[in-house]
């Protein structure tokens, strides 16, 4: 139903005086209720004052709590462990070590019930030290219970001369066990079994200390739930500042977390782009530390990550003393695709800035993912603010695990996904107020962000077209409505031919090596021959795939090398709740059937492209399974697909105060669970 609006002539002075009267009176009435107030008030800053203030100090709380066992000890510091106290076996005694020389080799070292905080080994070893440790702790009587061993699972990066495992038990004993059959990665057996193992020290750390991590992932918590509460009236009108709030707060926390290594989808290449453009005109000059980051490497194998804050410190001090991005002795002038090079400009512009200043190479690798993320949350933020339907569904699509991940480490997705959802936004702005004249300001800002997010992948070009569902008294005469869908169908041709004609027209002999035996002319010979045996392909592996690239794990829940996140059953029942219930609107039209089937087309043309392309360069040619779709390509389109199950049938009855505030909340909750368990456990403490 259309909403009534006023006409008629502006108020004067005294009339704007009364309006304002009136609208004070209503924010006070609306304050009474819990709502937000105009804040400038000494009572209002005075509470605003006391939540940070108890937020500081409640954070504090908590982190000392964490240290309390650690407090208690008598025996606190580092103790280091006679080598000649652990009983070998496939290990030899010598001046620097234990060298081991069988097949297999286990170091036991008993400790009588010492607590022990972290355990602490040093080795010499040239390669990926795959370890595990048996932990025999005391159980609740104060007994050594041999069937409750603790099992750690030890992977440590090439870089690593020290492994710290986190145990806070009292601890009867620990058998350290190395097999030559599990180091290194497949691929890299035989040389990592025949490169010399020596364990040079052991020592238990009983250090108290303030984790930075942790302390921060308590002020987030506390901070977002005092915001939350506080500015819930706020909240109601501007979910977009909420959202901000979320992706700033949580995202800079991770990015201060994740290790200064390859940890995100194809890290290494983005890194290689950003520096590139960072190291416009002249080129790189680096040397093989920095370049190791840019490339499949062994120093930074993505399996192998630091498994404590203390790794981190080592292999971030290791980069910051030998990392030399100025005066190398390799040479490199990055070839980078054009229609990609807008997507790394904001990480390229903070390595620029960094090596400028001359920050080192391990501080330079955090700082410059910041660029990723502060550019998705900005085109993020305006992308929920100006959509006039479905903002928590775009809110919440935004802040996933996965959408997250992605925004904090090196990428261009986020840059993608953000134009796209921006000018999606604006062109349904457009459409769902038919009254009102498009504007060629309007149009080409619509055009431009379709072209900033497509360029970098063409893939997702046909979206453009859903342009074309402009009605046609949207156009102040014939011919503007003529120019304008040409200009949509010229964008169109523009962004096809950057990517689908050089394929037809000259394919290449190799598609994506990453992909293998791969072939642009074999597989292309293999489409145009059966097409229609291709087709049945295509169609099988996009619906078999379908429920968790749309709706699951792949969507929600991947996070590049790290764990999954373990709640992707709540985010699926969180994206299915908004859905559902997010049917209001800021315009006087919706979506009529005939559009979503219009959108629903585009969308799919969408997909066919992203899972051709992928048949053509990254798949063997004639396989039947189409090899390395991944469920971050459905990101772009996501939030258009999921409006299209969205209905006024059901009609949800909350206060956008508690409705938007709640879906910020369980987001919220969301990511920082996923980070706890599959960050912060893991690489930060």
């Amino acid at each position: 139903m259309k909403s009534k609006t006023a006409e008629g002539k502006k108020p004067g002075i005294k009339a704007g005086a009364k309006s304002g009267a009136k609208a004070g009176a209503r924010l006070k009435q609306k304050a009474g209720n819990g709502s937000f107030q105009i804040p400038g008030t000494g009572t209002q800053w005075l509470k605003y004052g006391l939540a940070v203030l108890l937020v500081f100090v409640v954070g504090f709380a908590l982190e000392y709590f964490c240290q309390v066992p650690v407090l208690q000890e008598h025996q606190r510091g580092v103790t280091e462990l006679s080598l000649d106290g652990a009983a070998a076996d496939g290990f030899e005694r010598t001046d620097q070590g234990f060298l081991l020389t069988g097949d297999k080799g286990t170091l036991s070292i008993g400790l009588g019930g010492m607590y022990v905080d972290q355990f602490v080994y040093h080795f010499d070893y040239d390669h990926l030290l795959n370890a595990k440790a048996y932990v025999c702790y005391y159980n609740e009587y104060g007994e050594a219970d041999p069937d409750q061993d603790l099992l750690i699972e030890d992977h440590n990066n090439k870089l690593a001369d020290v492994s710290c495992l986190k145990i806070g038990e009292k601890v009867d004993s620990i058998v350290l066990a190395v097999d030559r059959s599990e180091l290194g990665e497949p691929g890299t057996r035989e040389e990592a079994a025949n490169t010399p193992l020596t364990i040079t020290g052991l020592a238990i750390s009983n250090t108290p200390r303030i984790n930075g991590i942790r302390l921060g992932f308590f002020w987030v918590i506390l901070g977002l739930g005092a915001f939350f509460w506080l500015c819930r009236g706020y909240l109601g009108n501007h979910l977009e500042a909420g959202f901000l709030a979320v992706c700033l707060s949580v995202g800079i926390l991770t990015i201060c977390a994740l290790p200064a290594n390859k940890v995100g989808f194809d890290e290494e290449t983005h890194l290689y782009r950003a520096m590139g453009i960072a190291s416009f005109p002249h080129g790189m000059n680096i040397n093989q530390t920095v370049f190791s980051l840019m490339v499949p490497n062994l120093d930074a194998w993505p399996d192998n990550q630091p498994g404590s804050a203390v790794e981190q410190e080592n292999l971030r001090e290791y980069l910051n003393e030998y990392g030399d991005y100025k005066t190398g002795d390799i040479h490199l002038e990055p070839v980078i695709p054009k229609g990609t090079i807008p997507a790394y400009l904001g990480q390229a512009l903070i390595l620029k800035v960094c090596k400028g200043l001359g920050v080192p190479w391990g501080i330079m690798l955090t700082l410059g993912r910041f660029g990723n993320l502060f550019v998705y949350a900005a085109l993020m933020y305006f992308a929920v603010r100006t959509t006039p339907v479905g903002k928590a569904i775009m809110a919440v699509i935004g802040l996933m695990p996965t959408s997250m991940f992605l925004a904090c480490t090196y990428s261009y997705d986020p840059w993608v996904t953000g134009w796209i959802y921006l000018g999606t936004a604006c062109l349904l702005r457009e459409m769902l107020t038919p009254e009102k004249k498009i504007t060629w300001k309007s149009y080409l800002g619509i055009l431009a962000c379709f072209l900033l997010g497509c360029s970098a992948k063409a893939v997702y070009a046909p979206m453009v077209l859903i342009a074309l569902l402009l009605p046609s008294k949207k156009f102040a005469d014939k011919k503007q409505k003529l120019l304008m869908r040409a200009g949509v169908l010229l964008l169109l041709a523009g962004l096809l031919s950057s990517f689908v004609l050089p394929v037809l027209i000259a394919p290449k002999d190799t598609g994506d090596i990453r992909g293998g035996a791969t072939s642009e002319v074999g597989q292309m010979s293999y489409i145009l021959g059966h097409f229609f045996g291709y087709l049945k392909i295509l169609f099988v592996n996009i619906i078999q795939s379908m429920p968790k690239m749309l709706f699951g794990r792949d969507i929600f829940s991947v996070q590049g090398h790290l764990a999954d996140s373990p709640l992707t059953w709540l985010a699926m029942g969180l994206a299915g709740y908004v859905v559902v219930t997010d049917t209001k609107i800021s315009s006087p039209e919706a979506l009529m059937g005939w559009q979503k089937l219009w959108i629903f087309l585009m969308l799919g043309g969408s997909a066919l492209l992203v899972w051709t392309s992928m048949y053509i360069a990254y798949t063997v040619p004639g396989q039947l399974t189409i090899a390395g779709v991944q469920g971050r390509y459905y990101l772009p389109i996501l939030y258009l697909f999921y409006l299209l199950f969205n209905s006024r049938l059901v009609i949800a009855r909350f206060k956008n105060m508690w409705y938007h505030t709640g879906v910020l909340t369980v987001s919220a909750g969301l990511l920082l669970a996923t980070m706890w368990v599959t960050v912060i456990v893991p690489m930060c403490l």
